[in-house]
């Protein structure tokens, strides 16, 4: 089944830049590759491609693995726009950063699937931001995982998209 995922800039940067290399991004990013089954979910307005862009100029890697999903038909665009409630509750609850908006909007209209760094997100338990992990994943039902999380859920075959209960966050108690 095809599955519509996007992935956060920082996951990028982490497996193409040398200076911020990361094994476990870098081996997410592989895995999603070698999977035909998965699709890059992009806004309609460009706006993710133009910060990858942004961030990743003039690397080679970046461009054949851009090149490739273009070769294989493995883009995909949607509205990025999210509901006027929900964008107003991310705000109230500290995800301020517009670009992050159109990550989240993205992914909420594929198939509910990101693939995340940011703190801002909470993926990595930071107490500030559980509030807006929490509510993405039971509020808004949106998949977020972290580099690591994405490739072990994957390797283990244990990860339906259609029903994925996201896993607690370590030391943080369900509600």
């Amino acid at each position: 089944m095809k599955q519509r995922i996007v992935i956060d800039t920082n996951i990028w940067i982490k497996a193409i830049i040398d200076s911020e290399y990361s094994v476990e991004c870098d081996d997410a990013l592989n895995h999603f590759f070698q999977n035909k089954d998965f699709i890059l979910g992009l806004d309609y307005n460009g706006e993710i491609e133009r910060e990858y862009r942004d961030n990743i100029r003039n690397n080679r890697r970046f461009e054949l693995r851009m090149k490739q999903l273009e070769r294989e038909q493995r883009k995909c665009w949607v509205n990025s726009g999210l509901i006027q409630k929900q964008e107003k509750d991310l705000y109230k609850l500290g995800f301020q950063e517009k670009e992050d908006h159109i990550f989240v909007g993205t992914a909420m209209n594929a198939d509910k699937i990101l693939v995340t760094e940011d703190s801002d997100y909470g993926v990595h338990g930071e107490v500030e931001y559980q509030k807006v992990y929490t509510y993405m994943k039971d509020e808004m039902g949106l998949v977020v995982f972290t580099g690591h999380k994405f490739l072990n859920c994957k390797e283990s075959n244990s990860w339906n998209p259609v029903q994925a209960k996201i896993p607690a966050l370590p030391g943080f108690q369900e509600f």
